[in-house]
C-alpha cells in the first residue's frame, strides 16, 4: 500500500487532490487507479481510494488508520556533516528507524562544509529524502530538520538522556543500551569521518553528555549512526 503526506486537513468523505510530485509517482509511475492508499496528515493516518482522470490525480478519504508507526521514544540525532552520499545515506535509514529530529553540525574534523550559496537547495534535497523515506516505511510524522549547526551548538538540545558515540569510550564507556533505560527522550551524537577531537568530546561531556561505546571495531561514521539509532529502536520496545 503506497502512503502520502497531506498538508491540508483530512476527514471522511473528502477530496483529496494530489499535489504534482505525488500526481506524477502515482498517476504516470504506478499508474494507480481505484487502488487503496494511505494518506498523513498532521500525525494521523486514513486510509483513501485512489483515482487517475487523465493528468488529475486525486483520492476519497475513507476513514481513518488508527496504526502509528512511532518509536516510543523521542530520539533525535546529532550528525556530523559527512560525504554527500554517505549523509543521504544516514538521513533516509534514519527515517526509516523511527528518529523524530536530526541536526546536521560542523565539527573540527569534518571534511565536508556547509556552503552557504547552496544552503537552500541542500536543505530541500534533504527534506525531499526525509519525507520519501518516511511514506515507504509509513511513517506517521517525517523528521524535522534542523539547519547546519556549529558544534558548540549541541549543547542547547536537551534531552533525558544524551549521548556521545566516542571511539575512546569503548575503554570504559557504558553500552547504549545500559544508558537509556526508562528515558523518554534522548539525544545522540555522531561524529565525522575524523571523529571528534579529545576536546570536543570534553565540550559535550561537561555539558551532560555520556560517552558511549558503539563496540570494540571502530566503525564509520553512517555505520555508526545507523547502528545507534537501532539499538536504541530496538531497546525502546521497536
Amino acid at each position: 500500500m503506497q502512503q502520502y503526506f497531506s498538508d491540508v486537513p483530512l476527514f471522511a468523505g473528502t477530496t483529496y487532490e494530489f499535489t504534482k510530485e505525488q500526481a506524477h509517482h502515482a498517476g504516470t509511475v504506478l499508474r494507480m487507479h481505484d487502488e487503496t492508499i494511505r494518506l498523513v496528515h498532521d500525525g494521523k493516518g486514513y486510509f483513501a481510494r485512489v483515482y487517475t482522470e487523465g493528468k488529475r490525480v486525486y483520492a476519497i478519504v475513507e476513514k481513518e488508520d488508527d496504526m502509528v508507526n512511532e518509536l516510543p521514544v523521542d530520539v533525535t540525532l546529532c550528525m556530523a556533516l559527512i560525504r554527500r552520499e554517505k549523509m543521504e545515506l544516514v538521513l533516509q535509514k534514519a527515517a526509516e528507524l523511527g528518529v523524530k529530529r536530526i541536526i546536521p553540525f560542523e565539527s573540527s574534523r569534518c571534511v565536508v562544509h556547509e556552503r552557504k550559496e547552496k544552503k537552500d537547495k541542500l536543505m530541500a534535497r534533504w527534506n525531499t529524502i526525509l519525507l520519501e523515506a518516511s511514506a515507504q516505511c509509513k511513517r506517521n510524522v517525517v523528521p524535522a530538520l534542523s539547519e547546519v549547526v556549529s558544534f558548540s551548538s549541541l549543547e542547547r538540545f536537551t534531552s533525558d538522556v544524551k549521548m556521545l558515540a566516542f571511539e575512546n569510550a569503548r575503554y570504559s564507556g557504558k553500552k547504549i543500551s545500559e544508558t537509556i533505560k526508562g528515558a523518554s527522550s534522548i539525544t545522540v551524537v555522531i561524529g565525522p569521518e575524523g571523529g571528534f577531537s579529545d576536546a570536543e568530546a570534553e565540550y559535550l561531556i561537561d555539558r551532560g553528555y555520556m560517552a558511549v561505546t558503539l563496540g570494540s571495531r571502530i566503525l564509520r561514521a553512517e555505520t555508526a549512526a545507523l547502528y545507534a539509532c537501532s539499538v536504541i529502536g530496538e531497546c525502546c520496545g521497536e
